[in-house]
């Protein structure tokens, strides 16, 4: 059975995380890093804390993600349960965790962004073979 640490690195750091505000869907693509003391809390950065999906962050906490898809094994996470609020963590709390990926550290400012925490109670690995789907609830 494939792992639940080899799902995270088949992602590529990267999951689609949607939201919904008036009932107008919107899906962004965002990094993510998995806290190594507890794995149903992700961590997320938004690019300004001034954009728009921010500002709809603010107004629903619901949301659902599914993982970049490793196109080899189809190894993706999904989850429609879970919540996302402001963290009220710093960047030199959760650093570390990026650390390793050298995109992220191009791409984004941490300190002058916002840190999200994605909080599940549940989410799904799956894969092409629908004998590997698995559901962790934490």
């Amino acid at each position: 059975m494939i792992s639940y640490q080899n799902f995270i690195d088949g992602s590529g750091g990267l999951v689609y995380l949607a939201t919904s505000v008036q009932a107008v869907p919107s899906v962004r693509v965002v990094s993510f890093g998995v806290d190594p003391h507890d794995e149903s809390t992700w961590y997320i950065y938004s690019m300004d804390p001034a954009s728009p999906k921010t500002v709809e962050l603010a107004q629903n906490e619901n949301v659902a993600i599914v993982t970049a898809v490793d196109l080899k094994s189809g190894m993706r996470i999904n989850s429609n349960h879970v919540t996302m609020r402001p963290s009220n963590k710093q960047w030199s709390d959760v650093q570390n965790i990026f650390a390793a990926d050298s995109g992220f550290i191009r791409a984004h400012h941490p300190e002058s962004e916002r840190l999200y925490e994605l909080h599940f109670s549940s989410l799904v690995l799956e894969t092409y073979k629908p004998s590997e789907r698995r559901i962790i609830e934490f």
